[in-house]
């Protein structure tokens, strides 16, 4: 199980559940480390997302309609890397060294089992897909989508979560931002 890519935040009930559903792992993803980036730097990326559609719910875990975060990209021969100020999550560079894709899954406790209950954790699903503006390091943007899936992990009960204030509508269901990125700083 890897971290998050990055996330939306926004201001909920039941805060600690919900802001776990869409900051684990990506805990101040503004802040993007310099540590040990793994092949060539690409750059550091003011990225901008669009929300283009929810099946959780309106506002569902503090989704706003857009919001912005800053990366980084390095990429190794095949290999991309975003650089989200936790970690480094590796992702695909397609043939044509432009077309790229990252996923990560990060399961998330709501509430714990109890007496006759089972306790919730839903497991969020991180889909990027994406486009870089060149195929080398040069790369000066990026257009793409971001999409979280949300699902009961097997063996678990959220009937109880589900419909409340900040939560989602209903699971599974799903979050999709429109994404572009800006290089912002030299390589």
């Amino acid at each position: 199980m890897r971290a998050a890519l990055a996330s939306p935040n926004g201001v909920v009930r039941n805060a600690l559940p919900c802001s776990a559903l869409l900051l684990a792992g990506c805990l101040n993803y503004h802040k993007v480390a310099d540590g040990k980036a793994p092949g060539d730097m690409l750059g550091t990326f003011q990225v901008e997302g669009s929300l283009e559609a929810s099946t959780c719910g309106a506002g569902a875990l503090g989704s706003p309609s857009s919001w912005g975060f800053e990366i980084k990209l390095t990429r190794f021969e095949n290999d991309i890397y975003w650089l989200n100020g936790q970690e480094a999550l590796v992702g695909d560079i397609a043939s044509d060294g432009r077309s790229f894709s990252i996923v990560t899954d990060v399961e998330n406790k709501i509430s714990d089992p109890g007496r006759g209950k089972k306790g919730c954790i839903v497991m969020r699903h991180d889909d990027a897909e994406g486009k870089l503006s060149a195929s080398g390091t040069d790369v000066k943007s990026f257009d793409g989508k971001l999409s979280y899936g949300y699902d009961t992990l097997t063996g678990s009960d959220c009937s109880d979560w589900i419909g409340t204030e900040g939560a989602v509508e209903t699971l599974p269901c799903s979050l999709s931002y429109a994404l572009a990125g800006e290089r912002s700083a030299d390589k």
